[in-house]
């Protein structure tokens, strides 16, 4: 029989040699947002899978709370669009960018250390000129572990609809 000793130590070992393991028992809650700011400068945000092409006004935001309460944690968010945007907005040209992007231009990666508010770890982006319309998604990971995928799609659409 296993000692409970035995246990504890084969758990640091797994916990060290893993430490996404280590670092987040996944996700107990998620949430995209899309906000459409309008030309008096007043922000609509709500719920959506659907983010309208307004350039400079309309802007998406994961967010996942992780059920390892508020310690650091390195999360990893891949991003893939349908096509190359015009720009990649804070990557291209930035040497210090914690961005990297694939050869085709349609997936960014970006790895990010958060100290968790609440549990909750968040990142968002906003729509530019020349990105692409279509299916689009955001996959969150901590070390090698999916903690949540989300898929939208950008349209030609007009503003958020009440």
């Amino acid at each position: 029989m296993v000692s409970l000793r035995a246990l504890l130590v084969g758990g640091a070992l797994v916990a060290m040699a893993n430490p996404s393991w280590a670092q987040a028992s996944g996700a107990t809650e998620t949430e995209f947002l899309v906000s459409v700011t309008d030309a008096d400068g007043v922000a609509k945000i709500q719920a959506s899978n659907v983010v309208p092409l307004i350039p400079d006004r309309a802007c998406y935001e994961w967010r996942v709370r992780l059920g390892q309460g508020d310690k650091l944690v390195s999360v990893t968010e891949v991003l893939t669009l349908p096509a190359e945007p015009k720009q990649w907005g804070g990557i291209d040209g930035n040497e210090y960018s914690l961005s990297k992007l694939s050869d085709d231009r349609k997936v960014s990666e970006t790895t990010m250390f958060y100290k968790p508010q609440d549990g909750w770890v968040s990142h968002g982006w906003c729509v530019a000129e020349g990105d692409p319309t279509g299916p689009y998604s955001i996959k969150v990971l901590v070390g090698d572990r999916l903690l949540h995928q989300f898929d939208f799609t950008v349209e030609n659409t007009p503003a958020l609809t009440p």
